[in-house]
């Protein structure tokens, strides 16, 4: 495990990312598993998604809705921000996130490969506002320079 100090904002406070590289997520506690994201692969090629309100390139993913699975809501905001299907999913690594009471939540990695339904023309929610099909090598030059979000796609890559 990795802990990353201060790294985000939650709720109006700064909170720590544990960062675990994982290949499954059995022991996880289900109540506490509220986000699922994905870096998503097709032809070679991987996914990113911009997000217009904070102009960042990040992966596709977001929260569980009540009454989702963890891979049914991975499924779904794919759909939603990227209009591709998840063909097939691996997990690669959790990251729990904790306030400075010590009480967190836990966000799920995997990588996807994802088959295009058609053009991307808006996210549901309007958060993302395009999406790029990049080398995969070629990551740093769009993600924002935090390690905690590269180390996910790094992870990814290893498992290709």
């Amino acid at each position: 495990m990795k802990i990353f100090k201060d790294a985000i904002e939650h709720n109006g406070r700064r909170c720590d990312i544990h960062h675990t590289d994982a290949n499954n997520f059995d022991a996880l506690p289900d109540g506490l598993i509220l986000k699922a994201h994905a870096v998503c692969f097709w032809g070679g090629k991987m996914l990113l998604v911009h997000h217009a309100e904070y102009d960042i390139w990040s992966i596709p993913g977001g929260t569980r809705e009540s009454g989702e699975s963890i891979e049914e809501a991975l499924a779904r905001e794919i759909m939603e921000e990227t209009n591709c299907d998840m063909v097939d999913y691996i997990p690669i690594a959790y990251q729990k996130i904790v306030d400075p009471d010590g009480d967190g939540y836990y966000r799920l990695q995997y990588r996807c490969n994802v088959v295009p339904r058609g053009e991307f023309k808006e996210d549901i929610a309007g958060h993302v506002d395009r999406i790029a099909w990049i080398d995969p090598g070629d990551f740093e030059k769009y993600i924002e320079d935090k390690e905690f979000k590269k180390a996910v796609i790094r992870r990814a890559l290893e498992l290709l």
